[in-house]
């Protein structure tokens, strides 16, 4: 799958504010993308609110708390924190899952040092 160019990002914004959520007829009229990939694009990157930035300590940590309470339930954890889609908050889950099998890793390399 091809990156989005600042060109396809524009011209998707602009299609949206016609056409809304005819996600079909957006592909037609931008010619490089599917429907899907339209509708991801939108729902993940561009739409009003979405924060982009980083996750902070603070955001990070209540991940952690909502999914032992909600498990991989990213839609209602996104819910809790405003501007972070259910993409990001899975994908930042993982990271930090990764961040600690390596923490654990590490551990056990000491111990049998």
């Amino acid at each position: 799958m091809e990156k989005w160019s600042s060109r396809e990002d524009k011209a998707l914004v602009k299609l949206y504010s016609v056409c809304g959520f005819q996600w079909i007829t957006i592909s037609h009229m931008l010619g490089t993308k599917s429907a899907y990939q339209c509708a991801q694009r939108w729902r993940n990157a561009l739409q009003p609110g979405i924060n982009t930035n980083s996750f902070t300590l603070f955001e990070r940590e209540a991940v952690k708390e909502l999914y032992c309470i909600h498990g991989a339930r990213w839609s209602r954890i996104s819910s809790c924190l405003p501007g972070r889609t259910p993409e990001m908050v899975k994908a930042v889950w993982e990271q930090m899952q990764a961040e600690e099998r390596i923490r654990v890793q590490m551990s056990i390399q000491k111990l049998l040092n």
